[in-house]
């Protein structure tokens, strides 16, 4: 047997001790992996040793001995799949009862509050995938089309670190752009983000702006404080600007959907006295926020800062002008 399957066997025995109420027993052990005595033995010494202050042994009647884990010893090995939420959202699909279906909404809700938050948004970014590659879901959104075959290419250069060539507009004219690709950011176009040594920094450019691209047979290193992340949570969308520190308030006719909306990964929401809902994030991308808060109509106001909240009256105006008479 490889030290693989061992590892796991051993994995899975932890869980069983964690599950176990009765305890387990070197039988109960043995029957499980159809294995020996003597195997049943070294497998539980194994345990013992890895987790000696949690373990506990089972007062029973007979003269077997048995163990089981303290209660959550195993809770941080314990993770949750996408298919496991895939698997449950085709289990409330199918019934007929709402109740059941609340039911069954509510345990996943606290499934996903078990689940930590890093791994939150990419099991919701794959179930919606899943769904919609079964024909349960279709996404229904306007964008820019972008061929699967460019964004290969750009996979490909992504995870080797190799430099890549292409041509892109700027300021009307087509220039050729060398570039050390370091990730996509998705909204309603696909903006590559990259270091351009020619300029000698970070620079985003669309995806379906970008003609004749080539992955170079040359390496780059990429910067180690780089974060993606990190890059993103400075802007609305994929704007970079200074930015500002945003208070909102929203009225509270539509506070569960505010209190269920994705604004920015900085946002702290709070419920004020009356119903009110007071959503607080700090980012750049003025023009961006400003076509978000226009979907809200008058449900929501700017109450800080003071410059954004002219530029929103600003743009509000411009937008008025075109249909002037």
């Amino acid at each position: 047997m490889s030290r693989l399957n061992k590892t796991e066997q051993i994995i899975e025995l932890a869980m069983m001790f964690q599950n176990s109420f009765c305890g387990l027993c070197i039988d109960d052990i043995q029957e499980h992996f159809e294995c020996s005595r003597r195997t049943a033995e070294r497998m539980k010494a194994l345990l013992f040793d890895l987790f000696p202050e949690k373990i506990e042994e089972v007062p029973t009647s007979d003269k077997k001995k048995r163990w089981r884990f303290i209660k959550g010893t195993m809770n941080a090995l314990i993770s949750f799949t996408t298919d496991d939420f895939v698997n449950l959202e085709y289990l409330k699909g199918l019934s007929n009862d709402e109740n059941k279906k609340k039911q069954l909404e509510e345990l996943i809700a606290k499934i996903k509050a078990l689940t930590p938050q890093k791994n939150l948004r990419k099991l919701d970014t794959d179930v919606s995938a899943i769904l919609e590659s079964e024909g349960f879901a279709v996404r229904q959104y306007s964008g820019v089309s972008i061929k699967p075959e460019i964004l290969e290419l750009l996979r490909t250069a992504m995870l080797a670190f190799k430099m890549i060539k292409f041509n892109y507009p700027v300021n009307s004219v087509i220039k050729t752009i060398t570039l050390n690709p370091y990730g996509l950011i998705i909204a309603d176009k696909y903006y590559l983000v990259g270091f351009n040594d020619y300029v000698g920094g970070l620079r985003q450019y669309r995806v379906d702006k970008i003609t004749n691209l080539t992955v170079l047979n040359e390496y780059f290193d990429k910067d180690e404080k780089f974060s993606l992340t990190e890059y993103c949570n400075n802007s609305f969308g994929v704007y970079q600007e200074k930015p500002l520190h945003i208070t909102l308030e929203f009225d509270k006719s539509v506070a569960d959907d505010v209190l269920n909306y994705h604004f920015h990964p900085t946002q702290k929401i709070n419920r004020l006295n009356g119903g009110n809902i007071q959503v607080k994030f700090c980012s750049g991308g003025t023009c961006a926020i400003c076509q978000e808060l226009f979907k809200w109509g008058t449900a929501v106001k700017i109450i800080a800062p003071g410059e954004f909240k002219n530029y929103y009256r600003q743009y509000l105006s411009d937008v008025l002008n075109n249909y002037k008479d």
